[in-house]
């Protein structure tokens, strides 16, 4: 299959319904097939069949996960993800209503395998396109 004709399946996980049907809405638009969980178990769930080997639809190239919601947070989802053979380097973007300190931060960054943080209200729709499409390029093109 050449990258022209292929669909890129974007994983969403966020709890306010509002905001993650936008961003469904959002990434249809673009070209890209919505894989998306409302909260931190039910991704967890998803990470269970995968590690199981009876997941076999096809597997998100970019994850957009909220930090904090209920079940799993968001940098806990990456940091599991991130032990897992499919997801060792995939983009994923965490994003957060709340103010993080420098250390929460570098931890997430560095210890939780996250690449990006973008703070909630979400920005602008063709802003928010290129800043994860150019995180998608950065992480899935060789330098």
């Amino acid at each position: 299959m050449t990258e022209e004709n292929h669909k890129k399946t974007w994983l969403v996980v966020e709890d306010e319904d509002d905001i993650r049907g936008i961003i469904k809405v959002l990434w249809e638009l673009w070209g890209y097939t919505t894989l998306e969980f409302r909260d931190g178990n039910q991704a967890f769930a998803w990470l269970d069949k995968i590690e199981a080997g009876t997941y076999t639809d096809p597997l998100p190239e970019l994850a957009l996960m909220d930090i904090r919601m209920p079940g799993h947070f968001g940098n806990e989802i990456a940091r599991r993800m991130r032990s897992l053979e499919p997801f060792k380097n995939i983009p994923i973007v965490l994003m957060t209503a709340f103010s993080l300190s420098e250390a929460e931060r570098q931890k997430m960054l560095t210890e939780d395998g996250v690449d990006h943080i973008i703070s909630k209200p979400l920005p602008e729709m063709f802003e928010l396109k290129t800043l994860l499409e150019d995180i998608y390029k950065r992480k899935t093109q060789p330098s």
